[in-house]
């Protein structure tokens, strides 16, 4: 009879599986929501939507550029993170967010705090990652050749640490997580502006579908457990001294 009731579920599960739709997400690297091996906050709340669902995510990490053409492109359906209703005019002809965001910080990091004067901010290196000169060029009303891109924000971290670059801009959370991974002391940072991040998919029938599918479902989650570990971040001064934890 046991074995019987085990048959049973491994081929219930086998089926489940096989009706499963699989879904291709694109990420860029964004700790603590995505961290370069996959693992993060927004994966979680993927995996979260997978245990309530028939959805199955195959979630690829790349630079933000490439994720935007392959969305553009149709060879993913889910790109992330967005700022929400902030992306260029472009993006939007063929993305579209869901309702669902958190709200972030995007600040300039720099060891020298003249660069949080526009006027010697723009005669500084600027630096962020690939795909997002654009946004912060028209967020900072800075021209768009004064930003030097890298693929990874790790790399970015460590240009600003070694100095190659003057200041670095990116969201809050990210780069303070790297910068307390090596314990780097002497950091300030100053808020450009709350922009809340969020995930898009293709805009046609069959991604308003998904968009509207995946809307409902995470209305379902318990979003507040999981991203509790972002809370640490949410109630710091606009500006300071990035701290430094043990």
């Amino acid at each position: 009879m046991k074995f019987i009731v085990w048959f049973g579920i491994l081929i219930n599960g086998f089926v489940f599986s096989c009706l499963a739709e699989k879904i291709n997400v694109a990420m860029e690297p964004f700790p603590p929501f995505v961290n370069a091996e996959g693992t993060g906050l927004t994966i979680d709340m993927l995996h979260a939507i997978e245990n309530i669902s028939d959805l199955e995510f195959d979630i690829e990490i790349m630079t933000y550029a490439r994720a935007k053409h392959q969305l553009k492109n149709q060879r993913i359906q889910i790109v992330g993170h967005t700022p929400k209703n902030l992306e260029t005019d472009e993006f939007y002809l063929y993305a579209q967010e869901l309702n669902w965001m958190i709200d972030t910080s995007s600040d300039i990091f720099t060891f020298e705090r003249e660069f949080f004067d526009l006027s010697t901010l723009k005669k500084g290196r600027i630096g962020t990652t690939t795909g997002n000169a654009d946004f912060f060029a028209k967020q900072m009303s800075i021209p768009r050749d004064k930003f030097i891109q890298t693929a990874t924000l790790r790399q970015l971290v460590d240009m600003l640490v070694m100095r190659r670059i003057d200041v670095l801009v990116f969201e809050r959370v990210s780069v303070m997580t790297l910068l307390q991974e090596k314990k780097m002391s002497g950091v300030y940072y100053q808020s450009i502006g709350k922009i809340p991040a969020s995930i898009a998919v293709y805009k046609n029938p069959e991604g308003q579908k998904l968009k509207e599918k995946l809307d409902k479902l995470i209305k379902q989650l318990p979003l507040e457990t999981i991203f509790s570990g972002y809370l640490q971040y949410a109630h710091l001064p606009d500006s300071g001294k990035v701290p430094i934890t043990n």
